[in-house]
Order: C-alpha cells, then structure tokens, then sequence
C-alpha cells in the first residue's frame, strides 16, 4: 500500500516551509504489512496536533480517504523525520516496535481495537527533500497512521468530590488490556492517554509488550479507592492508581500554611478551626476561609473510605450563618497567638 500526504500550508506552515512539496508520497513498510500492500490511501493533513523540531516528530491531524470507502476517515499522522540521523536511527526502532505489535497482538484484538486502542492504517517510509539553510537535503522519514483518538488536553480526572467517569474508564480499560495479555509500558495521567467524545484511548505502543498480569483476575470494586494499591502486585496498574490517588484523591490538603492530613479530621467544626498562619488574617477573608473548609468536607465526605473506617457522616448543614450562631467564631493564627472574634476590623 502507497500513501499520499497531502499538506495545507495554511495551517501547517512551519513543516510545509521546510519540505520542498505540498505532496510527500509513502510506501508500505516491506517489515510490517498491517494493510493489503496493493491499495493506496491518499491522507489530507489539515490541522497541527504537536511539532517538535528538536526531536524530529510531527502529528497532525487529517482525513484519510481508503480503498473502497466512500466516506473519509479522520486520522492522526505521526512522522519521523531524519534530519539527524543519529536521532532517527534511534527513534526509528520504536515506530517498528509499535507497528509489529499492532501486527502481531492488537489487531486482532476485538474488545480492544478501534475502542480504547486506535486502529492503525499502516506503516509507511520514504525519502523526503528537507530545506536546510545553506542546503537542501535529502533525509529518510517515516509515518504511522492512525485512527483520529482525540486529545490529550485538560483531561477531567476529578470531579471535585470523586474520580471523574473518565478517570473510571481509563482503570477500566488498562485492567481490560492487562487480562488480555497486554502490557502498554509507559502510561501515565499526562502521557499517552486521550479522550474523544469522553472515551479514553491509549496511545503509542512502542514500549508494549505481552504480559502475564498478576492481577487479570481481579475484580474492581464500585468505591475504585476500595483498592489498596499497594497490594497490587502488577508495577503498570499499582502506578496509574496511585497517580490517581493522589491527584484526585490525595493524602493531605493544604490549610492556610499547613499541610493536613485526611485522616486527622472528621468534622467541618474540625477543619475550620485548624491553626492559620497569620499572614492568612490579612490575605483571605473569613467567608473565604469557611468556603474552603466546606469545599474540604465534601471532598472528605465524598471519599470517606480512602481515609477513615465504617460509614460516611452526612454532610450536614453548610451555612456559615448557622455556622457562626451556634459555635461563634475563634480562629487562631500560629505565628501570633491571636484569636479572632466576630467584628474583628481585620476581617
């Protein structure tokens, strides 16, 4: 299979400037025969997706048109480009990797391929013209298409009080590819996860490979920081967990100058009266303070069981009206001694 690269130099002007064609032509990989050999695609980038010129990698987004299909597809294209060959040389190794493993392993997975994992529309290779400075030089490039994943911007892991829908079907997948047998290899909260239309997918498999998982039999609760993930026994899962723990989750909050654990409070009255430093008194109001706390308490309430044993309190009444009524208000700062008092000027 050949593959035709067609670029629009409106919106990709500083690849397009350094080759010397609007149309680069590919030819299948001789290695990897992930498509019938005797087709041709013909691929209209259109949209940048990420540049780095120092590592010679381009993705962009586009439409590819396929044998036989009458509607295109939007695709993602990743390339390689040899301006140094030094780089290339070790860089290439992965596209190779990645494009066997999909040969071999993720195309015939059918729970997974085009749902979770991006379908791949072939491995391609060539000989481009890059403009140089002082010359024009003749360097190899290489290509995988894949099917359009989305992006890997603002990912919602939170919803402020929990794990977000998202940040579930992310576990869930990893653990469906782990009980079929497939390690990713280098997956984390800000690297090689995407989101389209709020389906996750994982992206490059360059470091991918079989796996035996300890844990393919293990049954994910409905509270997912029911798990312990130190007793995870697989390294890939026991890490995307404890990422996860820790953004959404984490084990201290910070309070007006201090760092307070989870698990040392059990009452909005108890984090609202917690020692300030007095730097705070002039910088926040108390209202401010109070929202704090209660946004504090919620989160805690939320995720009860990843702190504290038996059942989560009610949130109860969140006025600070009420609030004040029935305690008042005695707020101490830490550097000065001082109490605050309702009519406090300094409030």
């Amino acid at each position: 299979m050949s593959l035709s690269l067609r670029f629009s130099s409106n919106v990709l002007f500083p690849f397009r400037k350094s080759v010397a064609s609007d149309e680069v032509t590919f030819r299948h990989s001789s290695s990897v025969k992930i498509i019938p050999p005797d087709s041709v695609a013909i691929a209209d980038v259109t949209e940048k997706m990420n540049e780095n010129f120092r590592l010679d990698e381009f993705h962009y987004k586009g439409r590819i048109s396929l044998p036989d299909e009458l509607s295109p597809r939007e695709v993602v294209v990743r390339m390689l480009v040899g301006r140094s060959k030094a780089v290339y040389s070790e860089t290439l190794p992965r596209y190779i990797h990645e494009a066997k493993f999909y040969q071999d392993h993720l195309c015939s997975n059918e729970s997974l391929y085009g749902n979770g994992v991006p379908k791949i529309y072939g491995f391609y290779e060539t000989k481009l013209t890059w403009k140089a400075p002082r010359r024009d030089m003749l360097v190899d490039c290489a290509c995988i298409v894949y099917q359009y994943y989305g992006s890997s911007k603002n990912l919602q892991w939170s919803t402020g009080t929990g794990v977000s829908d998202f940040g579930l079907r992310v576990v869930k997948l990893l653990f469906e590819m782990h009980k079929s047998g497939i390690r990713h290899g280098f997956l984390t909260l800000k690297t090689n996860i995407a989101c389209l239309d709020g389906k996750p997918f994982f992206t490059d498999f360059s470091q991918a490979c079989t796996h035996n998982c300890p844990e393919k039999a293990f049954e994910l609760p409905v509270r997912l920081f029911d798990v312990d993930a130190d007793t995870l026994k697989c390294a890939e899962l026991r890490g995307l967990l404890e990422e996860l723990r820790e953004d959404v989750a984490p084990f201290r909050f910070h309070w007006y100058g201090y760092d307070v654990d989870y698990d040392r409070v059990d009452s909005l009255d108890n984090i609202f009266k917690r020692k300030r430093r007095t730097r705070f008194r002039r910088d926040s109001l108390v209202e401010e303070q109070w929202e704090h706390a209660v946004k504090v308490w919620k989160f805690l309430c939320a995720n009860w069981s990843s702190y504290h044993e038996g059942e989560a309190p009610p949130v109860g009444d969140t006025s600070f009206e009420a609030y004040k009524a029935k305690y008042g208000l005695n707020i101490v700062y830490e550097d000065e001694k001082c109490e605050y008092h309702d009519g406090d000027d300094e409030e």
